[in-house]
């Protein structure tokens, strides 16, 4: 009886040993998970940190562009409708042409002497914007008004009439040969209508033709936000 109850003792000790081992392994595996996940938390977080400090370094450099094109343009008192975020000026159709028609205005090409001379100086002049830049575009857009390829035609032919003008009938300015490396002209039909408080069509406000710029970096730092904003 006492042989019986010793082996039974035994076998339940070899047991509760058993499952402490086992439980021994399965804190260790779980601190082993942990660990990792720790690290790689961490290393999400530099990546993170880093990709926002990039982004922070590539917008810091265009705020300070947008800023000097508005500083200038106000010191020589040009009145310019620019886009604080993006840098995109837009310049009302009523300025540089009749109603639907694509041949510039005396007073437009009036406005363009006054106004392309300063943009590409402050874009081409400045070696440390300069090394950035990456393209100058004219773009011609319509309002609602018309079919879409009436008004396609339209844009484009009013955003080629000014880089026309640019090299055929303006008079010389600093840069103007070394922006055919830079300068295209793009029309956009109606497809980019501007909107007002209330989200209806401003027919006046889209009838405009722009001029952007875009930095090296720009194509680089949408594909960084995009990261971010799927890592959230």
């Amino acid at each position: 009886m006492f042989f019986i109850n010793k082996k039974k003792k035994e076998t339940q000790i070899e047991e509760t040993n058993y499952w402490l081992s086992i439980g021994d392994l399965m804190a260790s595996i779980l601190m082993i998970f942990m660990l990792l996940f720790i690290v790689k938390t961490i290393e999400t977080g530099r990546e993170l940190r880093k990709k926002e400090e990039i982004i922070e370094s590539f917008t810091g450099l265009k705020k300070n562009i947008i800023s000097k094109i508005q500083k200038d343009f106000e010191e020589r008192g040009i009145k310019v409708d620019i886009d604080p975020q993006t840098g995109t000026i837009k310049i009302d159709d009523k300025i540089l042409f009749n109603t639907g028609e694509y041949l510039l205005k005396p007073e437009g090409k009036k406005y363009l002497n006054d106004f392309v001379p300063i943009y590409i100086n402050l874009l081409l002049n400045d070696e440390e914007v300069k090394k950035e830049l990456s393209q100058i575009i004219i773009e011609g857009h319509t309002d609602d008004v018309g079919s879409y390829i009436y008004n396609m035609e339209l844009s484009q032919k009013r955003a080629f009439e000014v880089i026309k003008y640019i090299y055929d009938e303006m008079p010389n300015f600093k840069g103007k040969e070394e922006l055919k490396s830079y300068i295209t002209a793009n029309g956009r039909s109606n497809i980019k209508v501007l909107r007002d408080n209330s989200g209806n069509i401003d027919r006046d406000k889209s009838r405009r033709v722009e001029f952007q710029f875009k930095l090296k970096e720009d194509e680089t730092l949408m594909k960084i936000e995009k990261t971010l904003k799927e890592g959230n």
